[in-house]
């Protein structure tokens, strides 16, 4: 018979509760990482970020110096990313990329603890504790994230939950290693540390540590700028460029649809409240103008649909918690605001159709059958072999010393072009053994980096020229040995 009160002091005991945490963070590990690995294993990943930071992180692993052969530099060159040799022992458990994947996705779920410690420092319930880590946990920037690929900056915002939980703890010595940790993880994590100081600005007890948070995180991110760019051959490839110009600055948080959605997004993600806190909104102007003002954006950044989202998670799962702690002051039961919460982003979740919803459909699931010869195709690649391939196959051969990227360009050159004016060409740097592409029906830009048509014409040009001749092929999937 069901008994309320017995309930009531089940929901009461923090023991109870954090059991309950548990079995929820592990069940969405799993279904995280069942998300990612199936769009790896369709052949959805790719160079950029993925194929760069497992080739990395396995040449950490052999003891080898991290440059990638992918973008043609050191890896520092690129990212600031001095914590990726930490995770090079997991190849030693699984030596497959799969792994990092797995690992990403347990270890950002598991940010919800700090996050639900956090809540009840603050003096939330352990149940109103408990339902808003599970609302952190389902942030759409952390379900994009671990769907797109494998990125730092993921365990970077999980890092960041637990240097907050280690801040409000006064946990001293922890959070001094945390925070080591999380400025060595990318170098725009103390732009990260900024946003926190700045939601932490508005509590009195705070300011003083806000203000070296914002002053000591700008300037960490300044300095690690500079180091990437003495590592890097073209100096900081992402270094903004901004018009001076306020009115037209501020404009540009709005101009494009996928901005728009970025701040819907987040901001429903915790019902709003966090337009009641001048710290978030302050926090999130700060953290977008990285990919919002710059008078070059990238496409990519802008959108809700990639990794770039994920740090916002804990920033505004912060000052959330501000405002449903000053909602409590006044009489509101954190509970009854917290369960609305919970089933506003369910509704949320369904109706903007987050990342997770894929894994309720069936055709999520399909192998297709060129997807069938690529693994074939694959598993023939000579294993210490030196190989140039396209941007869909990167991630599944970045386990070696030598992996180049297939750039498809018009060439002009008649060594190339035989008898045509004009004619298309795959390039790649070094002098790899092997070429190693798929050339289905069907095949995407962003799997090939340029129209299909133009890539088999590119690999008929090369064949014509002598350049490459077949050395395994099933169907549209195709190993070339490269002869020079």
């Amino acid at each position: 018979m069901f008994n309320l009160a017995s309930v009531r002091k089940f929901f009461k005991k923090d023991k109870n509760v954090i059991a309950l945490l548990l079995i929820w963070i592990i069940g969405l590990s799993v279904l995280y990482s069942i998300l990612s690995i199936i769009r790896h294993n369709h052949f959805e990943s790719g160079a950029f970020d993925m194929g760069i930071y497992d080739q990395g992180i396995w040449l950490y692993s052999q003891f080898e110096k991290p440059f990638s052969t992918i973008k043609e530099r050191f890896l520092l060159g690129d990212h600031l990313t001095l914590t990726l040799p930490l995770l090079s022992p997991l190849f030693y458990i699984w030596d497959n990329v799969r792994i990092l994947l797995i690992a990403q996705a347990f270890f950002i779920t598991f940010s919800a603890i700090p996050v639900y410690l956090v809540s009840r420092i603050r003096k939330l319930s352990p149940f109103a504790s408990l339902i808003f880590a599970v609302i952190y946990s389902l942030f759409y920037g952390i379900q994009y994230a671990v769907y797109f690929d494998w990125h730092p900056i993921v365990f970077a915002a999980g890092i960041l939950a637990w240097l907050i939980y280690f801040y409000e703890a006064k946990k001293i010595k922890l959070f001094a290693l945390i925070l080591l940790l999380f400025l060595l993880t990318q170098e725009n994590t103390g732009i990260a540390l900024a946003c926190v100081g700045l939601v932490y600005l508005f509590r009195k007890e705070s300011r003083r540590d806000a203000i070296l948070f914002i002053i000591g995180g700008i300037g960490i991110s300044l300095a690690e700028l500079k180091i990437v760019s003495l590592f890097s051959p073209t100096g900081y490839e992402y270094g903004p460029k901004f018009n001076p110009n306020l009115i037209e600055l501020f404009k540009r948080y709005f101009d494009h649809a996928d901005k728009i959605l970025v701040w819907k997004y987040s901001l429903a993600n915790f019902s709003f409240l966090p337009l009641l806190s001048p710290g978030a909104l302050l926090a999130m102007l700060v953290d977008l103008s990285q990919y919002f003002l710059p008078d070059k954006q990238y496409p990519h950044m802008i959108t809700p649909y990639f990794h770039h989202r994920v740090i916002l998670a804990p920033i505004l799962a912060l000052a959330t918690l501000d405002v449903i702690i000053f909602l409590k002051k006044r009489g509101l039961k954190p509970e009854y605001l917290l369960i609305i919460m919970f089933v506003a982003v369910c509704l949320f979740q369904f109706k903007f159709h987050h990342a997770l919803n894929k894994l309720s459909k069936p055709i999520y699931y399909q192998n297709q059958s060129w997807m069938d010869d690529n693994i074939a195709i694959l598993s023939l690649v000579p294993r210490e072999s030196s190989i140039a391939t396209q941007q869909s196959l990167v991630p599944h051969l970045s386990h070696r010393k030598e992996i180049y990227l297939l750039w498809p360009r018009k060439s002009s050159d008649p060594k190339r072009c035989l008898q045509q004016k004009h004619c298309w060409w795959l390039d790649f740097a070094g002098k790899p053994q092997y070429l190693v592409v798929d050339t289905h029906p069907g095949s995407t830009l962003t799997q090939l980096l340029e129209s299909r048509e133009n890539f088999v014409s590119a690999l008929n040009n090369m064949q014509k020229a002598g350049k490459i001749s077949v050395y395994k092929q099933q169907d549209d999937a195709r190993i070339f040995k490269i002869n020079y």
